[in-house]
């Protein structure tokens, strides 16, 4: 336990080990970078007599509301080292002793890209070393429309060093940072930071947040098998003519669609994540016999022989922000800060029967015969809410978790990455979170809320094609519709 608690032996350099999630996140990102993480937003900046800030006016302030930032928030200014001799990692945090040390953690976090186009996709392409001390964040600005002030400003790094609502409440310091500089209502000195104070910021791994003893938490008592699990995993096809390592696909459902769904899950009483993450099993069922019906063949048998087996549609980790339940440490407003990957992850299992009435398949024909809404909210829903319900939620349980996931990282093998499975992970209602809600079109920095919902689809474009994810969107698209009951929208 004493481990994942950082500790020094000389006053200038911490150390703790990860633990769990946030370690195998980093071990799978070992992959062509797989679980990394980009969390972005747009920005218009202005100053106070509404002239755009230009690229080096705002390195310039990035550069400030940076180092502002790690004062506050020493964990952007990790590093990492990994142990391939038993899977482990170790984060150090070195206490800078002057600017010199500033200025080389800057020189190498900070990073313009000239990128104008799909930039986000582009970052998440982008690979660098995070395993022999470097630091693994980077903080990345490009431009959309400079002569606007408009830019998209990036907190891009392995997931295990930071969770997507972390990558959103971060950004939101930094546009405050940017904001304070370029309507001088607060000066920002960063002569002015006494470091050193900061280390008390630099928080233990969750499971020891919890405020439990992680090694005296007893493992789970295994449930009794009262019935057969059979997830459905299909077979792959390799896309040989990919660009990039990583393929996204954003999708964005207008106001009207995002605004339905609310009040659908008001009437039905249940959240948004059930609600996406079945239509999102609908949607990844359907596309991939969709996709096999195109190649044919022995793909198209087996994926049937998978399809028409399997008992359970299986998503290994559905993600859920863990800090709101412990103790102390839950946020960086605490005196001892929080860890910037928070997320517990647990299994998904949803009854395969009704996913198939569903999307109603034809073998023979290769086409559909969709459900209708009523179907969807009473049977499809209450089966994905049962799902969600199903594992424990409990601290113990949590640092159960954490705990099996430590065991995979010590023994991980790539072949684990082999099963085309799904992961989903909500960040939430950002505008709820009371994240950017102070910059609006009167102040230097505007963030501007659409009210839409967004679904990001990433995956590896070693085995998903861009006609692959063309029918995943339309799939999502036809559903969402399904799902609202307003078809008629254009």
């Amino acid at each position: 336990m004493a481990g994942y608690t950082f500790s020094t032996s000389d006053g200038k350099t911490y150390k703790r080990n990860l633990h769990g999630f946030e370690a195998l996140c980093n071990t799978y990102a070992l992959h062509d970078f797989l679980l990394s993480l980009t969390g972005s937003i747009e920005v218009q900046l202005r100053d106070e007599d509404g002239t755009a800030v230009l690229k080096e006016t705002l390195i310039s302030l990035l550069r400030t509301a940076w180092i502002v930032l790690r004062h506050r928030v020493p964990a952007v200014a990790l590093r990492t080292t990994y142990h391939p001799e038993d899977g482990s990692w170790t984060a150090l945090y070195d206490v800078p002793t002057g600017s010199d040390d500033i200025d080389i953690w800057v020189d190498q976090t900070l990073v313009w890209r000239e990128t104008k186009i799909d930039c986000l996709e582009h970052d998440l392409d982008e690979k660098w070393e995070f395993t022999h001390g470097e630091y693994p964040l980077r903080l990345i600005v490009s431009p959309i429309e400079i002569s606007a002030g408009r830019y998209m400003i990036s907190l891009s790094g392995p997931h295990g060093m930071f969770d997507g609502r972390m990558s959103m409440i971060l950004l939101n310091e930094l546009v405050g940072f940017l904001n304070d500089q370029i309507s001088k209502t607060q000066r920002l000195d960063v002569t002015a930071s006494r470091w050193g104070e900061e280390t008390a910021r630099l928080a233990s791994t969750g499971a020891v947040l919890t405020g439990l003893d992680m090694d005296s938490v007893p493992e789970p008592v295994a449930p009794l098998e009262n019935e057969i699990f059979a997830p459905f995993l299909p077979p792959s096809v390799e896309n040989k003519v990919r660009t990039h390592n990583v393929t996204l696909r954003l999708v964005v459902f207008d106001d009207a669609r995002t605004s339905a769904l609310r009040r659908k899950c008001r009437e039905h009483h249940t959240t948004v994540t059930v609600v996406v993450d079945a239509i999102f099993a609908l949607a990844h069922t359907e596309t991939v016999l969709a996709n096999a019906a195109v190649i044919g063949g022995a793909h198209y048998a087996s994926t049937i022989e998978a399809y028409t087996k399997a008992t359970h549609w299986f998503m290994p980790l559905s993600c859920k922000d863990q800090r709101s339940s412990w103790p102390s440490s839950s946020s960086i407003d605490h005196p001892k800060g929080t860890t910037l990957f928070g997320v517990d992850g647990y299994f998904l299992q949803t009854k395969m029967d009704t996913i198939r009435k569903a999307i109603g398949f034809s073998v023979d024909k290769k086409s559909f015969k969709p459900c209708d809404d009523e179907f969807f909210w009473g049977s499809v829903i209450p089966d994905m809410a049962a799902a969600h319900a199903a594992p424990r939620k409990d601290l113990a349980a949590y640092v159960q978790r954490e705990r099996e996931k430590q065991a995979i990282c010590q023994s991980f093998h790539p072949s684990l990455m082999m099963d085309r499975v799904p992961i989903a992970s909500s960040i939430g209602y950002i505008e709820g979170l009371g994240l950017f809600t102070k910059y609006t079109s009167s102040s230097s920095t505007f963030v501007k809320f659409d009210g839409k919902l967004n679904c990001s689809l990433l995956a590896a474009a070693e085995w998903n094609s861009p006609s692959e994810m063309d029918r995943i969107e339309s799939s999502l698209r036809k559903w969402f519709d399904i799902m609202v009951g307003i078809k008629q929208l254009p």
